[in-house]
């Protein structure tokens, strides 16, 4: 008690959470960190949506289908597995309590930098203009029904970490029953919209390595 009270005796019994501004990401331009190495990384930034937004979850699909994280993904198959340019690549849905993003990285040898960000904005494209089919969306349903009791709920700890996350989102204790239904409610037209509302702005671009001008690739714009 005695040290308790030394380290936070002086601290007021209430006191008012500073407030915190919304940030969200400054897109369009490109940052370059030049370093000798081996490797350059790549990360492209573009807005995101919040966790309770209407449209999260066909979002979340969207995401899922372009880069989330699996073998199947546009991303992987034509980065990795057709062209060999990275060991891995993914997207990912950025939702923190003032902030969000949809976040593209991967990394890559120097010299194949470009050709690797060339691929990644083809395939950004073909996701705005076409979308993904019936198919793809149904087997990304599946996945992420199936995955997710592994992924959080096969041991005390992925449980309970689990739990706080759904505290911390506000999502309330059913949402682990609910969250099926909200997936498969998810149609393909709502992916598309998401696509286009997502994807259609110009990225923030963060290369780390070896520099060179993005603007100057095939189909961009100088």
């Amino acid at each position: 008690k005695a040290v308790l009270d030394k380290v936070f005796g002086n601290l007021p019994e209430k006191a008012e959470l500073t407030s915190v501004p919304d940030i969200q990401p400054k897109l369009g331009q490109t940052v370059t960190v030049s370093y000798p190495l081996p490797q350059t990384t790549l990360q492209l930034v573009y807005p995101g949506v919040k966790r309770d937004a209407p449209d999260f979850f066909a979002a979340y699909m969207m995401n899922q289908i372009l880069g989330g994280g699996t073998f199947s993904s546009w991303l992987f198959h034509e980065v990795r597995e057709t062209r060999g340019l990275a060991y891995g690549v993914s997207s990912d849905l950025i939702d923190y309590r003032h902030a969000d993003a949809l976040v593209i990285g991967t990394a890559t040898r120097s010299e194949s930098a470009p050709e690797t960000l060339q691929v990644i904005q083809e395939q950004v494209k073909k996701m705005i203009d076409e979308g993904p089919s019936e198919a793809e969306l149904d087997a990304a349903k599946k996945y992420v029904v199936g995955a997710f009791a592994i992924a959080n709920l096969d041991s005390s700890i992925s449980i309970a970490r689990t739990l706080i996350g759904l505290e911390i989102n506000h999502l309330g204790i059913d949402y682990i029953q609910k969250r099926e239904g909200l997936i498969d409610r998810v149609t393909l037209d709502q992916v598309k919209a998401a696509a286009k509302k997502l994807l259609s702005a110009k990225p923030a671009l963060l290369i780390v390595g070896k520099p060179f001008d993005p603007d100057k690739l095939p189909g961009n714009k100088g």
